[in-house]
């Protein structure tokens, strides 16, 4: 009998380590529609203007824009260090970018560009703190936890932690923490963005997936990701690949620069 308790107890566990299959959550961000399959140690990010595939494995990303059929692929780190080449050359972006502008105005609109880039990519490391809160909620049919995510004493970031959705072997969070990380360190050592993929941060992922995930800016605005939907599915490797028809970007053009 103790036999078949022991048995009872633990099977579950057990089928759902070993499942195949992944996920697919449907998200709504600031109105606008996203879709996220994770599987096999692969991510594909799929909003209306964008896709963005992370295959963990191969430690390789690549962007698609279905609009003009054209795609980059590439290492984080390659992608971070196009991203530095690209802040050196900020002036230029920037000119571009406000060609539209009165003449009158540009000149302040750039300054006020420049500083908010500096803000975000200069200065010392911040200080990260992780608070655990009593608050929870019901997301998607998944209870949620709130952590709040402070920079220097100030709230940077809301996480909903649901803890009934571990990936274990099918997604690598500690990796993909890693991947993000370089991803990011183009915009400055210590930027926020990669702060926000630091160990201790993503450690959180360990503890389950987050469905709502509230991130804010210097001044406090807020910026909400809510999961809608969560389904467990299983997709064909040919999900996590790119069209055939795409023609293959030059790194300069993410960064709205001519050339190769």
């Amino acid at each position: 009998m103790k036999v078949i308790i022991f048995l009872l107890t633990v099977l579950p566990w057990l089928i759902a380590d070993n499942a195949s299959g992944g996920w697919t959550f449907t998200e709504n961000s600031e109105g606008e529609r996203q879709t996220r399959h994770i599987q096999n140690n692969r991510m594909k990010f799929t909003a209306p203007d964008h896709l963005i595939i992370f295959d963990l494995d191969k430690k390789m990303v690549s962007f698609a824009n279905p609009n003009e059929k054209s795609y980059w692929m590439g290492t984080p780190a390659e992608f971070a260090a196009q991203a530095k080449k690209g802040l050196e050359n900020i002036d230029k972006i920037i000119d571009r970018q406000l060609s539209a502008v009165p003449p009158g105005q540009r000149a302040a609109f750039k300054r006020s560009l420049i500083q908010q880039i500096k803000k975000q990519t200069g200065g010392p490391r911040p200080k990260v703190e992780i608070k655990p809160s009593d608050r929870s909620a019901k997301i998607a049919g998944h209870k949620v936890r709130k952590y709040d995510i402070l920079f220097d004493g100030l709230l940077r970031q809301e996480l909903w932690i649901a803890q009934d959705i571990r990936f274990g072997r099918e997604f690598d969070v500690r990796q993909f923490g890693k991947m993000m990380r370089v991803f990011h360190s183009g915009l400055g050592q210590h930027s926020d963005e990669s702060e926000l993929w630091s160990p201790r941060v993503t450690k959180l992922l360990l503890k389950g997936w987050p469905l709502r995930t509230t991130d804010y800016d210097e001044d406090g605005y807020p910026e909400k990701t809510e999961v809608l939907k969560v389904e467990k599915s299983d997709l064909p490797d040919s999900a996590f690949e790119l069209p055939g028809n795409y023609r293959r970007m030059s790194v300069s053009e993410i960064f709205g620069r001519d050339g190769g």
